[in-house]
């Protein structure tokens, strides 16, 4: 059974560790591995030496809902972690993935992947074929439709990166009948996982590297009842 079928599906916030291999820079400095992962556990182990030649090692152990080695492909990453939560939000809930780390941790690689690789696709592009790969298996009389958001957050303003100026700053608001919201935040139908690669690429054009969402609508329309002659 994988971590994500051995959880709760009341689950509502789960965290997952992803170590990233040693860089090319951190090979040649001769960095070492401090860290150990055990996935059956669910366990991050950080050790390090007490004094600079001393063979004694303090360890500390950090358990999560989810750990990756640095050996974890992509499709595992987004099957463990990211399908559950799109499949939800095919159902109809809301959903979210969060990415958080230091800079040079792998959050791009993770979320995003390696262009035109389709093995090393990050979640974000994994999503919108799931998504699409959804659609394509409907049968009968429903159509759906699925709208794309991109915005940011940079030192508390909030930016539409697919807006007509980027850099101007929203408002956060709250309504009854929908929630919170975005006032005036641009958003585009889509048909197919390529326009919405489309769309992501337009907006990291804008983008600082700071926090941003992508966010994605999708309704389904059923149709009940007979054609007209």
């Amino acid at each position: 059974m994988s971590q994500t079928e051995a959880k709760s599906d009341s689950d509502n916030v789960r965290v997952t560790i992803r170590c990233r291999p040693l860089s090319d820079k951190e090979k040649e400095s001769k960095c070492q591995v401090v860290v150990k992962i055990n996935r059956l556990r669910g366990e991050v182990t950080i050790g390090h030496q007490r004094g600079r030649g001393s063979s004694n090692t303090a360890e500390k152990t950090f358990t999560f809902d989810v750990v990756f080695d640095m050996d974890t492909a992509q499709t595992e990453v987004y099957n463990e972690t990211a399908r559950p939560i799109v499949e939800s939000v095919l159902e109809g809930y809301n959903g979210t993935i969060f990415a958080y780390g230091q800079t040079g941790t792998g959050k791009t690689y993770t979320m995003a992947g390696a262009p035109g690789t389709p093995e090393l696709s990050g979640i974000i592009p994994n999503s919108f074929a799931h998504i699409f790969g959804h659609i394509a298996k409907c049968e009968g009389e429903v159509n759906f439709l699925v709208r794309v958001s991109y915005l940011q957050i940079y030192n508390e303003d909030v930016c539409d990166l697919l807006g007509k100026n980027p850099t101007a700053k929203l408002e956060v608001k709250e309504r009854p009948d929908v929630g919170v919201y975005v006032k005036g935040l641009s958003t585009f139908i889509v048909k197919s996982p390529a326009e919405m690669d489309k769309l992501m690429a337009k907006g990291n054009r804008s983008r600082k590297n700071n926090l941003c969402f992508l966010k994605f609508w999708y309704s389904e329309i059923k149709f009940q009842g007979r054609e007209l002659p």
